[in-house]
């Protein structure tokens, strides 16, 4: 087992209950601020009918119309407090619960993109996007729309029932027999529903995950004529979602008729019980009132519960869905080394490594080594492994067998922040935020000045170019702002790795967007880039590895052949290797000193 298993093996566990603790307990103030609110709107409703069971009782004994006039106040007042503290509980219910449900999200956003990258490119961004906050806006209305509510009117329930059983036991020994057949009733409704309601989530994720591929492979679906396939495709699982979750709907909502039958039977049992009592005057005119309002005011939270628990189910289901992302296995466990520092030496020992279990591997036993400051090309056919060592660089992925090292140090051993200190990369998938061009090469660091930013931009010789657009720095390009060219979107990825001392620059065919002058601009920039580090370039063309100090052939997953030194130039020239190269990449093209 490597030590990346391992650190898999200890991830620590969560629970939906423990998720929500968590989440509350970052919204302590508010949330100890909702449940008193509640207490006193809970506390007023209690009231109410205690005072109207006072006025009848005081009316038929001929009271004064003073204390009649006195009680009535007091009537109108606790109203009063009761409505402003309804308001109140709404607004803190909805602060509670986008405090939890940014607490949810931002642990799964850590989660998700703390992990490998390439276990996140495996998943379609779409599901990703709706594990992530699909889940966390379920879990923010509910607790706004029925948290704090549904405590409140279980509160409710249970102490009207407790003052029906004080003022008159055998109708509120009744009542109680008929909650407890409820409860259980419900528990077992909302166990079956909350299972249902996790499916249908991730059936959700699922789907939108085909929606994002979907869009992204519509440019290659339109000249096939199947651009409709993926709208075809959709409607089907759209329909097969929408009876999920009407399974799940159903069987949440199927309190409802179970609370009209508990409200029917517990108003004939107060009323026979009491009416009995009023004949033998067991009890007043006033008392039969409470019992009757007690048990009409029964309705109003019972008939609130069975629709918020539709709701409180959603919640459990998001949260059950939730604590299971984040039990999944990330990264091992941090490095306790020192780190690395200047340019590193680059070592791949016997590295084995493959993307599925049983396919074949991508690399085998790959060994090759970079000197500090040293400079090596890397040249294959598309599938050959070139990709693969630039992932195993970055700590993308653990090699399945063998060793890749900076500076003696396993790179999957490296915390993910020193790691990205140490490594820089440029790539031709060039992608621009929809960002300003200053938050696009400063990758939103504000502590960047902006001479450094431009110093970058200097040295790339499009400094001009952006002093000329509307804003400035502060343009915003990329999907939803300016459009630029791919050459601009490259040499403004570019300049990221000017702005960082990274010790390893990584170039992965970094040349091939580019006309003739930006190529040449380019490949000045490398040479200025590289000094003082240790640079792995991956190349489809020849002319970008003639500073190279060593080539490194793959083909199929293996090393073809390692040259280094004089021999590079030798080897380039030779009619062998000429035959060899082109076998290996029918992309690459002969220097000029080859033709």
């Amino acid at each position: 087992m490597t030590r990346h298993e391992k650190g898999m093996d200890s991830v620590a566990t969560t629970t939906g209950p423990r998720l929500a603790v968590d989440g509350a307990r970052g919204a302590k103030g508010l949330v100890l601020g909702g449940f008193a609110v509640l207490l006193v709107s809970v506390a007023a409703e209690f009231a109410g009918p205690l005072l109207v069971r006072e006025y009848v009782d005081q009316a038929a004994g001929h009271a004064e119309a003073g204390e009649l006039f006195s009680i009535a106040g007091w009537y109108l007042a606790v109203a009063v407090v009761g409505i402003l503290a309804s308001l109140a509980l709404g607004y803190l219910a909805a602060q509670s619960g986008w405090h939890v449900a940014d607490h949810v999200r931002l642990r799964l956003l850590r989660h998700v993109l703390g992990g490998r990258v390439l276990d996140l490119e495996s998943r379609p961004a779409g599901e990703v996007l709706e594990t992530v906050e699909g889940n966390s806006d379920i879990i923010g209305r509910s607790i706004a729309e029925a948290g704090f509510r549904v405590v409140g009117n279980l509160i409710m329930v249970f102490g009207m029932i407790a003052i029906i059983f004080a003022v008159v036991p055998a109708a509120g020994l009744g009542v109680t027999l008929l909650v407890v057949l409820v409860a259980i009733v419900l528990v077992k409704l909302t166990h079956r529903a909350v299972g249902l309601w996790k499916t249908a989530r991730a059936r959700k994720a699922e789907l939108f995950g085909f929606l994002g591929d979907g869009l992204a492979a519509r440019d290659d679906l339109l000249p096939l004529g199947e651009s409709r396939w993926p709208g075809t495709r959709a409607r089907r699982e759209f329909d097969d979602l929408l009876v999920l979750e009407r399974r799940a709907y159903v069987g949440g909502r199927a309190f409802w008729p179970l609370t009209q039958l508990f409200f029917a039977v517990s108003l004939g049992i107060g009323f026979a019980v009491g009416l009995r009592m009023l004949g033998v005057q067991q009890i007043s005119v006033g008392g039969l009132t409470l019992i009757y309002l007690y048990v009409d005011r029964l309705r109003g939270p019972l008939e609130e519960m069975s629709a918020q628990v539709d709701q409180v189910q959603r919640m459990f289901a998001a949260f059950g869905v939730a604590a299971a992302t984040l039990n999944t296995p990330t990264r091992g466990p941090a490095s306790t080394s020192a780190g690395v520092t200047g340019a590193p030496r680059v070592t791949f020992t016997d590295v084995t490594f493959g993307y599925e279990p049983n396919a074949l591997p991508a690399l085998r036993d790959v060994s090759f080594e970079v000197p500090p400051g040293g400079v090596l090309g890397v040249v294959g056919r598309t599938g050959s492994g070139k990709s693969t060592v630039v992932n195993l660089l970055c700590g993308f992925a653990a090699p399945g067998q063998g060793r890749v090292a900076l500076d003696g140090i396993d790179v999957t051993d490296l915390h993910p922040s020193e790691l990205a200190r140490s490594v820089v990369v440029l790539s031709q998938r060039s992608h621009l935020f929809t960002a300003s061009v200053r938050d696009n090469i400063t990758l939103f660091d504000e502590t960047v000045p902006d001479d450094v930013v431009l110093s970058a931009l200097a040295d790339l010789g499009i400094e001009s170019w952006v002093r000329s657009l509307p804003d400035g720095l502060d343009t915003v390009i990329g999907a939803g702002g300016r459009t630029v060219s791919d050459g601009q979107a490259q040499l403004v990825t570019g300049a990221r790795a000017l702005i960082r001392r990274s010790g390893l620059l990584i170039i992965d065919e970094g040349t091939s967007r580019l006309d003739e002058e930006t190529q040449r601009r380019w490949s000045e920039l490398i040479d200025r880039a590289a000094e003082g580090r240790t640079v792995i370039m991956i190349a489809h063309r020849l002319e970008t590895l003639q500073g190279v100090d060593a080539l490194l052939v793959l083909s199929e997953g293996q090393v073809r052949d390692h040259v280094s030194g004089a021999d590079v130039r030798s080897y380039l020239d030779g009619a062998a290797a000429r035959e060899v190269l082109s076998e290996v990449d029918e992309f690459v093209e002969p220097m000029e000193g080859a033709r």
